[in-house]
């Protein structure tokens, strides 16, 4: 009996193994991958096949032979030395490592088609794509010392450097880290370049080039900035709790931006930092659209806008004099400003381009500072200056040519406020009024016994102290009294 079960066990394990098996297709005529006549399959019969290479097959393209993938393909991987043409809208997900041969031709730059490489990316083929994602969310290091992320580059010991060109969206998921060649390897993306959660992006190597946004959930850097600059069109938006494993002393970190010892980055939209940026040395971003610059407060070695940009946080800069020759626009509802850092050897601060301040809070109604910048010193000046308008009798105080902030001077007299709560009591002959209120005033309760302009000739209380934003007083009524009560400044 046990030699029956042994031999039963045995038998349903090779059943299994059997089952799973991946079979071997060859393409035998050009035309369309979902044509079942092109194939052969070669484990079987050598005759035309009842089915095209699926998930759990691969595919031999023999030269002369061009197959156009005109539907979603999943396939283990593509060999021999023909050509895999990608169709309009089509997907190619390709699942072991072995991915594609070099001596297959890929043509993937058909409008809204993606290659999906599901393995380890190191074997991704160099060349232009629409969309390309890397998504190495099974491979694991089987030697030491266990490296979780795999490379992708592009340069090739064969034909040197690859330059490449991505029509659409680059996508990096799972454990992936790109790193791009040195010299001669430009990387330039057409549409969004998203990379994810424990991947990197190293473009130390050669210029990076983004037409649109920017997605960074794992680590972007450039660790050589001699070797060129890196131009991102759209917005940049940091995403993650912030750096893990951080390095103080190097500046590195497998979470945020590094922006450290590259010449500069180009943004030409806004840049929302959730996340963690990453600075040392002499990194600096240029600000060359039309934005905000927002989020987590961050630090930079310096910074240059060119554009138009609202600052959304505080920026601390340690190295370096900015360059400010565009629009900075700064809102008094938010306490954001531009300063240098406590000990940086450069404590000077030079105005250049637009001031632009708003408010998107409520109308001021007393005096009050706002701090814009900070340094030791201020020098320069912007060639123009715009603040909100404010209510008759208050004005603006311009002291950023010393103290980098601005104030409202003046006061707003006869104002009424509104009363938002009264409660009587009729044995103590007693009002208790609360009214809206601003900080830094004192208000009169008047009385009269009608709404004739100039009526309010009755005062009940006077110098009563502002409690803030909204103030409470009890008053006591002449007994017997009638009438009407205003709240009045001063």
């Amino acid at each position: 009996m046990k030699s029956i079960l042994a031999t039963l066990a045995t038998l349903s394990v090779l059943f299994c193994v059997l089952a799973s098996r991946a079979d071997d297709f060859n393409a035998v005529a050009s035309g369309n991958w979902s044509d079942t006549n092109i194939w052969v399959d070669n484990d079987t019969t050598n005759v035309p096949a009842l089915t095209v290479p699926g998930p759990n097959d691969d595919a031999d393209i023999p030269a002369g032979i061009d197959v156009m993938v005109d539907t979603n393909v999943s396939v283990q991987y593509i060999y021999d030395d023909g050509t895999v043409t990608m169709a309009t809208n089509s997907t190619l997900d390709l699942l072991t490592d072995s991915a594609i041969a070099t001596s297959i031709t890929l043509d993937a730059y058909a409008a809204g088609n993606t290659v999906i490489y599901s393995a380890n990316p190191f074997f991704a083929k160099q060349t232009n794509y629409f969309n390309l994602t890397l998504e190495n969310t099974n491979y694991v290091d089987t030697l030491p010392p266990y490296e979780p992320l795999e490379d992708f580059n592009n340069f090739s010991s064969s034909a040197g450097p690859t330059p490449m060109h991505i029509a659409g969206n680059l996508t990096v998921l799972g454990f992936v880290k790109v790193q791009q060649g040195s010299g001669g390897a430009p990387i330039t993306i057409g549409g969004n370049l998203i990379i994810g959660t424990n991947c990197v992006w190293d473009c130390s190597g050669d210029n990076l080039t983004v037409a649109s946004n920017v997605y960074v959930y794992g680590l972007l850097e450039d660790l050589n900035g001699a070797l060129g600059t890196n131009q991102i069109g759209g917005n940049v938006i940091i995403t993650g709790a912030g750096p893990s494993a951080y390095n103080p002393a190097t500046g590195t970190g497998t979470n945020g931006w590094n922006v450290s010892n590259v010449v500069t980055w180009g943004v030409g939209g806004s840049l929302t930092n959730n996340g963690a940026i990453i600075s040392k040395g002499y990194g600096s971003i240029s600000f060359n659209g039309t934005g905000s610059i927002a989020g987590q407060p961050f630090s930079l070695p310096t910074m240059v806008v060119n554009g138009n940009y609202t600052i959304g946080t505080t920026i601390t800069l340690y190295t370096n004099t900015p360059t400010l020759n565009g629009t900075l626009t700064f809102d008094i509802a938010d306490t954001n400003k531009i300063n240098y850092r406590t000990g940086s050897t450069n404590q000077t601060l030079y105005y250049s381009g637009d001031l632009n301040v708003i408010n998107s809070g409520p109308t001021p109604s007393s005096d009050g500072t706002f701090q814009l910048f900070s340094a030791n010193s201020y020098g320069g000046a912007f060639a123009s200056e715009t603040f909100p308008t404010l209510p008759a009798g208050l004005s603006w105080e311009d002291s950023t040519a010393t103290t980098g902030s601005i104030s409202i001077t003046g006061s707003i007299a006869g104002t009424p406020f509104a009363i938002t709560s009264r409660i009587y009591n009729p044995t103590s002959h007693q009002f208790t009024l609360t009214w809206e209120s601003a900080n830094s005033l004192t208000y009169s309760i008047l009385l009269s016994t009608n709404l004739a302009p100039g009526s309010f000739t009755n005062v009940l209380a006077t110098g009563i102290p502002s409690g803030g934003s909204s103030t409470t007083y009890t008053v006591a009524m002449p007994n017997g009294s009638e009438g009407f009560v205003l709240i009045s400044q001063p």
